[in-house]
């Protein structure tokens, strides 16, 4: 084979915009790598439910008898016994609204899972005719969910809500 002087080969021609546009795409991009932060623009919907289901709870403890709560959630109790959302004050028990002192080694999906089946078996009674606990989520996340742009927003509607308001503020 001989090599003519001014051309290029042929597979040159080909391999370098291939290997350009490859190394193009494949530099790294530390802030592309980063664990996307949360917008205000978007509340994950598991934790909007979270919300209500832990206010909604927190209310059954006050308006009625905590003991009998508890008694109505079965095996899914312990669940939020361990997690912490759950704890016995005084003569009966109480909710920590405090997400952050929660121990969510246990997984999230299960206390939500234990929470979801506390309101399946408790009512929600202090806002008129009594209605099953997960209906009155139901409702709160038919209404709102993706609406809000902020979690002090979804606070301040759930508590609403929650206080038999329309959550609108």
């Amino acid at each position: 084979m001989s090599h003519r002087e001014g051309r290029v080969p042929a597979f040159l021609v080909v391999a370098l915009p291939l290997v350009l546009l490859l190394t193009g795409c494949s530099t790294p991009d530390t802030e592309a790598e980063a664990e996307p932060e949360e917008t205000a623009s978007h509340i994950p919907v598991f934790w909007v439910e979270r919300e209500v289901r832990v206010r909604t709870l927190d209310r059954m403890f006050t308006e009625g008898d905590s003991h009998e709560v508890i008694a109505n959630t079965g095996p899914t109790r312990d669940v939020l016994f361990d997690a912490g959302v759950v704890h016995e004050e005084g003569d009966g028990y109480a909710v920590e609204l405090d997400k952050d002192t929660w121990d969510t080694s246990l997984n999230l999906n299960r206390i939500d899972g234990a929470l979801g089946g506390t309101m399946r078996q408790n009512e929600v009674t202090w806002c008129g005719e009594a209605v099953e606990a997960e209906e009155f989520v139901e409702d709160y996340m038919d209404a709102f969910a993706g609406t809000l742009d902020s979690h002090e927003a979804y606070e301040e509607s759930v508590v609403d809500y929650v206080d038999c308001g329309t959550g609108r503020l």
